[in-house]
Parts: C-alpha cells; sequence; structure tokens
C-alpha cells in the first residue's frame, strides 16, 4: 500500500515544556516532580500521529534560534520530514503544567510575527513543493496565526494549496477559522470552545454541535467536524449530511493535551486514502482517543487505535438539511 503523505502547515510552532507537579500552589514556589521539552504546536502534533500511522509526514513551519533548532531536531528523530522557513524572530516556547489530580493548565506564549518575506517564502514553498515533489498530498493547516499575523494568511494558503490541486484540512479559531472560511477548505475541525466562541452561541449536546457544523458549512467549509471532549465529536459530511456522531469508551487519560491533532491526523490519513465515511470516522475518533493514553503528545500507538476503533459507539445521525 502507497503511504499516503500529509503535509502540516505550522505558522507558529513552539518548543513545549511540560512539567508534572503535585499541585499548583498560586503566588507561590512550585517544584517540578519532573520536565519534558518537546518539539510542540498543532501542526507538529498532527504530524506526528500521521506518522505514528504510517503516514508519510511533512512539517512546514517557521523557525528560529535555539528553540526552532530543537523543534527541527525532535521532528527528525520522529521520521517527519522538516522544511523549515527561517525567521529574524525566535520560535516561541509554551508550557504545559500537568498535577497528580490530572489537571492541566497551559501557557502559551503569542509567538512573533514572521515578516511579509518570511511569509512569501512559506507560500512559495508550498505552491512549488506540491506542484513538484507532493502531488496529490492531503495539507493540514493547524493552529494559531502568531501575534500581528493577519487572519488572511491562512487564507492564502489554502488557495495555493488549491491552486496546486491539493486537498485542505483546518484546525484554528477566532479570526482565523472566520477569515479561512471563506476560501472553502474541504474540512474543517473546531472543538466545542473554539466554534461557540466564532458563532457566539452554546453547544450543549450533540444536535446543537450539528447545528453548529451546518452554520460553519454555510459560511464557506465543505465539510466540519466538531470535537467534544470525553463526549466524542460530530461530523457533518456537507450540506446536506449525512452526519455522523462517535462516542468513545471510557478512558483513564495520561493527559487530554493535544487529542484533537491526534484526530485531526486521523481525518487526514483516512481522507488521503478516500475511506467511506464510517471509517474516516472511527478512524479518527479512535486515534484522539487513543492520544488519551500516550505517554508523549502525538505519540499514539497503532495498537491502541485499532483497538478503540472497535470499541467506538458511531451513529449516523438523523439530519434534516435546511
Amino acid at each position: 500500500m502507497i503511504k499516503p503523505t500529509i503535509v502540516c502547515i505550522s505558522a507558529n510552532p513552539a518548543l513545549d515544556r511540560r512539567l508534572r507537579v503535585p499541585s499548583v500552589a498560586l503566588g507561590q514556589v512550585n517544584r517540578a516532580q519532573s520536565v519534558q521539552v518537546l518539539g510542540g504546536g498543532k501542526g507538529a502534533h498532527v504530524a506526528i500521529a500521521a506518522r505514528a500511522l504510517g503516514a508519510k509526514a511533512i512539517w512546514i513551519g517557521f523557525l528560529s534560534g535555539a528553540a526552532g533548532a530543537q523543534v527541527m531536531e525532535e521532528l527528525h528523530q520522529l521520521d517527519i520530514d522538516v522544511v523549515p522557513v527561517r525567521t529574524a524572530a525566535a520560535t516561541r516556547a509554551n508550557l504545559e503544567i500537568i498535577e497528580d489530580s490530572g489537571r492541566i493548565t497551559e501557557m502559551l506564549e503569542p509567538g512573533c510575527a514572521p515578516e511579509q518575506a518570511e511569509r512569501e517564502e512559506m507560500l512559495r514553498v508550498l505552491s512549488s513543493d506540491l506542484r513538484e515533489n507532493w502531488k496529490g498530498a492531503v495539507v493540514v493547516i493547524s493552529g494559531s496565526v502568531p501575534l500581528g499575523t493577519s487572519p488572511d494568511f491562512y487564507p492564502s494558503l489554502i488557495i495555493a494549496a488549491h491552486v496546486a490541486g491539493s486537498k485542505v484540512l483546518l484546525d484554528t479559531s477566532g479570526d482565523a477559522l472566520s477569515a479561512s472560511l471563506q476560501a472553502r477548505p474541504e474540512f474543517v475541525k473546531p472543538n466545542r470552545k473554539e466554534v461557540e466562541g466564532l458563532l457566539g452561541r452554546s453547544v450543549t449536546d450533540y444536535q446543537s454541535a450539528l447545528d453548529a457544523a451546518r452554520e460553519l458549512i454555510h459560511r464557506g467549509a465543505q465539510s466540519a467536524a466538531i470535537t467534544l471532549g470525553a463526549e466524542g465529536l460530530v461530523w457533518l459530511e456537507g450540506k446536506d449530511g449525512p452526519a455522523w456522531m462517535a462516542r468513545p469508551p471510557r478512558l483513564s487519560a495520561v493527559s487530554t493535551v493535544v487529542c484533537g491533532d491526534a484526530t485531526m491526523a486521523g481525518f487526514a490519513c483516512a481522507w488521503a486514502q478516500e475511506l467511506e465515511a464510517e471509517k474516516v470516522l472511527r478512524l479518527a475518533a479512535a486515534c484522539g482517543a487513543a492520544n488519551c493514553a500516550a505517554q508523549l503528545p502525538g505519540r499514539i500507538a497503532r495498537r491502541d487505535v485499532e483497538s478503540l476503533a472497535k470499541q467506538l459507539e458511531i451513529e449516523r445521525c438523523v439530519f434534516r438539511p435546511a
């Protein structure tokens, strides 16, 4: 079987520091029990999970400085092809604090805006390599845009990928998501909080999640899923459906951080292989669930994915087109 090629774009990568502490005492000295330093950012996590599924994973991102060098080395060690776009601004660093109770606190730096010439270089690299070296690859755009970068940057990437003949899967939020919908990505996957922020209404159950997915499609997406944490996810294939729901089994989670990125990797790999709808959803939801048991972000095990895929509750929902 030919390996699917997944191109992961990261406009705002990071070096992630994961600290484990008994508990967080605000305003006091806190001593960590352990520290792990990992290459991160949503695009990197998608690439890591896609590679774990056996895909050929390619990562394009803005990198600079010692943190950028470490991100690149981490990804190389995981057999991911790295295409760095060098920036004058240093790569950011993020902090994830995990307490013994399982509570997780994340401190995310905003990142520094790449200069116009640097943004143009990413567009050039993406366009030329999709035409010449990565024909037919599925493109995944994940994460926030750096502070000071126009939300229109993502639509420009989507258009470039479409011109090259690639399909685009998108996972972002806020103004970047709103602007990107107009470029008609093939698929979008916000989480509950992100879609509530965009649409200004609550998502309280599966039906309201499907209604929100319908609105995303009305605004330009060709297909939309919304992740709901431990409740699973819903997926609306197109404006007229079909609609699907996936419920995972109860799990004891090591960490729920980047489960959405692992889910996106599953969607991307399934999309690249043109699987039928139920298999797409089963793979994507199983990847998200498998990440809960992973010792490090995105380092899912295929055996866990295969096992969890059999345990998922998948349901085709009653859906009435607007």
